[in-house]
């Protein structure tokens, strides 16, 4: 008799999708995202014992009681289980909650991963069941604990002193900041002023370009004295380079470059365009959608340089090779199709205008990325009076001579070089004092954000993971901090009051501290820092903040000498202890 194996994936359509795969010795069900969270409310509190190791107390959801009684029904009726949540560390912490209610079976447990939901990739997967990893547990738990203790206690502090329906978040609250710290330097900016000048040329043959003065102009009288200084004087070309230039393709994409194309492209918000990408990764059209890596399977590179070959276009001799930005980023794969023949044109089974989108941009970036570079002819030319080098003119062009991988992209570069054939040392002309333009303008102020270049920022600044960028931009929108306007971001009065109290107070909102947490959440992950003392020293800097935060708001004090924060119970108001020393009762004391 064959042994019957269950499999236990997230979401109900992806276990349909796997199920269709499988015979009848398999039975997939889902369990609905996380099973269980952390306790809040009550003598729980924030469900983490913060004097104790910070013992979590997770407690099973109220909407997955039905959803486990099902899971439990199957346990006992299998030989094996299975855990098939998605590989990153939220993955593994689903599983491993899982895992936790399944403990009384007494069945052997594992947990197997896939980069996407091909039938290929499933059985495979099935072949190489691992152990949980439980770096990647404590990895998820540190950052959920982090995001916790900030919430709980920073948001009823806000409240407490200004205003109902304050809250602050250990991510959320950092990526507000930004686009506040944006909207300083754009109101504190004093533009600057500076002049250009460019001029007509003419050789001898009468041809004519059109070359820019490179020196700095800061005032009329800097331009009155060059013009002044070129005045009916002799020009020559005092040097020409002539060269091939490469554009190399763009690495195949990750999370956050998906969203900036998406958005910058087609104006998709990050939160739409995740809900299409989910959608392919479900039904197998892409690989896994939460990634910073920008590697390629060694399969999936030979399938895209066989397609290019059988599709007549050139590749290079070696594939081309991208680097990750650590090694946490290069345990994963790029966003690729699962298929690569199933170009866009051909897919009849994606329907709805964002997904074909956001498939399109998906296959298109990971088949030029193995392409050939595109190749520009250049030209940049020096001019300068005859008797003069220190005055420098510069002409420069380019033109396309291989289009390379911006054919597959849809690029069409129809730039092209204005310059004569010129020699050096050539005499060249101003022929009439009108071809010389000089303009006054002024410096400009950093740029609002828009998505696009937003979502960059929070990449550049190590802010949050691919898995939580949409999140925080919605989450930020939704507290009224931040508003979008034409794709545009502006802060709130609301946000900036918040954002001020908050920098004088804590570090967790300093952008440099938020990306070096994030590098330590790396770590655990990777087994090389221990969790709990990652976070002793991070509880214990933000514990010190609060509680002097409450001080400097005039506070209660505690026996003990910490501040009292003031609550809501059920039988009225009442303060109790930061430190969790003492509660009063005493209305006295309100």
């Amino acid at each position: 008799m064959s042994s019957k194996t269950l499999i236990i994936v997230e979401s109900p359509h992806k276990a349909e999708k796997i199920q269709e795969f499988l015979g009848n010795n398999y039975i997939v069900l889902a369990s609905k995202g996380h099973i269980a969270d952390l306790a809040k409310g009550g003598k729980w509190g924030m469900g983490i014992d913060l004097k104790n190791n910070f013992r979590p107390h997770y407690m099973l959801l109220n909407d997955k009681i039905k959803v486990l009684e099902s899971i439990l029904e199957a346990a006992e009726k299998v030989d094996n289980i299975l855990l098939l949540s998605d590989p990153d560390r939220e993955g593994e912490a689903i599983a491993w909650h899982v895992m936790q209610r399944l403990d009384g079976v007494n069945k052997p447990i594992k947990r197997i991963t896939v980069n996407e939901i091909t039938k290929k990739a499933i059985l495979e997967a099935i072949k190489n069941p691992r152990d949980l990893d439980m770096n990647l547990v404590k990895a998820q738990e540190a950052r959920r604990f982090l995001d916790r203790i900030v919430g709980f206690t920073v948001s009823p502090f806000l409240i407490n002193f200004f205003g109902p329906n304050l809250s602050a978040g250990r991510v959320q609250s950092v990526a507000a900041r930004i686009i506040i710290d944006r909207e300083e330097e754009i109101e504190t900016f004093k533009p600057e002023e500076y002049w250009t000048i460019n001029s007509v040329f003419h050789n001898l043959q009468n041809e004519k370009f059109t070359a820019k003065y490179e020196g700095k102009l800061s005032t009329k009288k800097d331009v009155d004295t060059i013009l002044n200084q070129i005045n009916g004087i002799d020009f020559k070309v005092s040097n020409i380079e002539s060269k091939e230039e490469l554009r190399k393709p763009n690495p195949p994409l990750i999370t956050t470059k998906l969203q900036q194309v998406m958005s910058k492209s087609f104006g998709m918000s990050s939160d739409r365009t995740m809900k299409a990408a989910q959608w392919l990764y479900e039904n197998g059209f892409c690989s896994y959608i939460r990634t910073d890596s920008t590697r390629i399977s060694d399969e999936a590179l030979k399938d895209c340089r066989d397609w290019l070959k059988s599709n007549n276009y050139s590749i290079p001799k070696k594939p081309n090779l991208y680097v990750a930005k650590n090694s946490a980023a290069d345990a994963h794969e790029c966003i690729r199709p699962t298929d690569v023949n199933i170009t866009p044109s051909n897919c009849k089974e994606i329907i709805t205008p964002d997904e074909k989108k956001v498939y399109e941009i998906i296959w298109k970036y990971f088949v030029a990325s193995q392409m050939e570079s595109a190749i520009y002819n250049t030209l940049k030319v020096k001019v300068t009076p005859v008797n003069n080098s220190n005055i420098e003119f510069k002409s420069s062009g380019k033109s396309l001579k291989s289009k390379g991988f911006l054919e597959i992209m849809g690029i069409n570069d129809d730039s092209k070089i204005d310059i004569p054939n010129l020699i050096k040392n050539e005499k060249v002309i101003i022929k009439d004092p009108k071809d010389i333009l000089s303009e006054q303008k002024f410096t400009q102020p950093p740029s609002r954000y828009s998505e696009s270049s937003f979502i960059k920022e929070l990449e550049n600044k190590e802010i949050g993971r691919p898995a939580t960028v949409a999140e925080i931009i919605s989450k930020i929108q939704l507290r009224n901090y931040v508003e979008k306007k034409n794709n545009i971001f502006y802060p709130t009065d609301l946000g900036k009051k918040v954002n001020k109290i908050l920098k004088d107070i804590f570090n967790f909102v300093e952008i440099n501290y938020s990306a070096k947490l994030e590098k330590q959440l790396d770590l655990i992950a990777d087994g090389k820092l221990n969790y709990l003392d990652m976070l002793n020293i991070f509880y214990n800097d933000f514990n010190n903040q609060l509680i002097e935060g409450y001080k400097k708001q005039g506070s209660l004090l505690c026996e003990c000498g910490s501040p009292k924060k003031l609550l809501n119970g059920k039988y009225g108001k009442f303060y109790v202890c930061l430190n969790n020393h003492k509660k009063s009762l005493d209305a006295s004391d309100i």
